[in-house]
């Protein structure tokens, strides 16, 4: 008997939608197989024909994101290359913002206390490169080490400005919150990167 694809990929999404709901509750530690089976409404054996294990399930839903921030943030670096008006810059850095805000639930969690530290990590070791390519000054006279820094203290602030406004999104819209990213994030990197 063949699986349906879209049967198999249906079940995938629901065992992940319960096992968020969990871990938006609680560390990952006091969650159980049974718990994700039971409000996903599937047995343990269905579970285990799709992830080897709750960490590895987590490790899926973070690659998807990682891969999916990292993709939208290149695309808005080229788009800024090809055009670096502030105008264009701040659209750019909207759509990254918007791109957050569609996957509130996730980011929202993975960035916030009850996170994985290492998503953090990744995500910064994936924006890096983008951020010396695109935005980092060519003709600068940083150190390799001081830019490393400045790299690090940027994208650290920008993901946590981030986070705070997905936990607030009243406090700010999409478009102030590019503002402030194009502002801090790309504008000011490149002043100091000289």
């Amino acid at each position: 008997m063949r699986k349906r694809p879209e049967k198999t990929e249906q079940t995938k999404a629901d065992l992940k939608e319960a096992f968020w709901r969990l871990y938006a509750e609680k560390p990952i530690e006091k969650i159980t197989v049974g718990e994700v089976c039971e409000l996903a409404g599937y047995n343990r054996g269905t579970f285990y024909l799709h992830f080897q294990d709750l960490y590895g399930m987590l490790h899926g839903i973070e690659d998807t994101l990682l891969a999916g921030m990292t993709d939208c943030v290149e695309a808005c670096m080229k788009r800024l290359q090809q055009d670096s008006g502030k105008v264009n810059l701040i659209a750019a850095c909207t759509d990254v913002v918007l791109y957050y805000e569609r996957n509130k639930p996730y980011i929202t969690v993975l960035l916030g206390e009850r996170g994985d530290p290492s998503f953090i990590y990744r995500l910064k070791d994936n924006l890096k490169p983008l951020w010396r390519e695109y935005v980092v000054d060519p003709a600068t006279t940083r150190t390799e080490a001081e830019i490393e820094l400045l790299l690090e203290y940027t994208l650290a602030g920008t993901l946590f400005m981030i986070s705070r406004w997905l936990k607030d999104p009243n406090s700010a819209s999409a478009k102030q919150l590019a503002h402030l990213v194009y502002d801090f994030a790309i504008k000011d990197v490149r002043k100091r990167s000289l």
